[in-house]
């Protein structure tokens, strides 16, 4: 059984000045775990579900997302491991990305094949530690469905 327990996907960023900026966030039960996932768009496609991911050290997007977007891959592979395996996998390059109305800064993505959406939903990205490192800090409001980032 899948609980949502914040519907709010509009990707509205609420932001005033020296107050945190907040990403709403989805916040699903599924099989005794916890997933929290935010909005992150690119150029002016999306919003797509992107789980927050702090243990992974770099951050992913599903392989037919990125196909849908157009993101062209930069020819270099980079190992990862994971509860799968070990393999090397494609990266593609994005220099306009946003998570909610907050920009990021550009980057690289590894692609990765996420699996079929279970569900009615499924996860089409991960946003790791390498992007909210960033930030400095981030506090993870379950209870309210929001994702908190110190202004800027």
């Amino acid at each position: 059984m899948v609980e949502d327990r914040d519907d709010n996907d509009t990707g509205a960023t609420r932001t005033s000045p020296g107050v945190a900026r907040e990403v709403p966030l989805k916040v699903v039960e599924q099989g005794g775990r916890t997933l929290a996932f935010v909005p992150v768009s690119f150029e002016d496609r999306g919003p797509y579900m992107f789980a927050l991911d702090t243990g992974a050290s770099t951050s992913v997007i599903d392989e037919d997302v990125a196909g849908r977007i157009g993101l062209e891959r930069t020819g270099e592979r980079r190992p990862v491991s994971g509860i799968l395996g070990t393999g090397e996998v494609p990266v593609v390059r994005v220099d306009q990305w946003k998570v909610g109305d907050l920009p990021l800064a550009p980057g690289e993505l590894t692609v990765i094949g996420l699996g079929p959406p279970r569900g009615g939903g499924g996860i089409e990205g991960l946003l790791g530690s390498d992007v909210l490192s960033d930030f400095g800090s981030i506090t993870v409001d379950y209870d309210d469905g929001v994702l908190k980032i110190p202004p800027s």
